[in-house]
């Protein structure tokens, strides 16, 4: 019988069936879950993490800023937007995503309103729908690593007075790994 780890935090009524959560380590000792009691081995932590961020369209212009704070030592893997409803303000609804060193790094002017992401459609590392920003060049991935925290940020820009239909996601994939010095023989 398998176990499922949730750490504090996790909204595990959000889970399905198919969601598989794993972070920090399990020491050895007693673990009990739900009644059933195990004494695991200490194990190595699965390090990597999503998470997301929600953009919905409401009545009259403005900016719309997600951020999601990726930790200090981790590995940037994927970002991914795709669009759940396309945006009908009445002029213009632009999405960058980027980080506190170039706010459109990963995906520069994306036109929410059916041009660039139609319902169902993502754009993400390798797959850049024809906008990538400054960090993803068309023979590397730049900054995937950063040593210190950093913030990427995904900033919509209505104009236009109408518009309620718009729904967005930005999900950032990382992973923190456990680090291990090569060695010089």
């Amino acid at each position: 019988m398998g176990l499922t780890y949730f750490p504090d935090g996790i909204d595990t009524a959000a889970l399905t069936t198919t969601s598989v959560v794993t972070t920090g380590n399990v020491e050895a000792g007693t673990l009990t879950i739900g009644g059933v009691s195990a004494t695991p081995a200490t194990t190595t932590a699965l390090t990597i993490q999503a998470k997301e961020v929600t953009f919905t369209e409401t009545t009259g212009a403005g900016t719309y800023t997600g951020s999601i704070t990726v930790p200090a030592g981790s590995w940037v893997l994927d970002v991914i937007v795709q669009c759940v409803a396309v945006w009908n303000t009445t002029t213009t609804a632009t999405l960058n995503v980027g980080d506190a060193g170039v706010t459109n790094g990963y995906f520069v002017a994306l036109d929410l309103k059916a041009t660039d992401l139609v319902i169902t459609e993502s754009v993400a590392f390798g797959k850049e729908g024809g906008k990538p920003g400054a960090y993803l060049t068309a023979t590397h991935n730049l900054n995937q690593y950063a040593a210190a925290q950093r913030v990427i940020t995904g900033t919509v820009v209505t104009v236009g007075a109408a518009g309620t239909l718009g729904r967005t996601r930005m999900c950032v994939i990382y992973a923190n790994p456990t680090t291990v010095a090569a060695t010089k023989a």
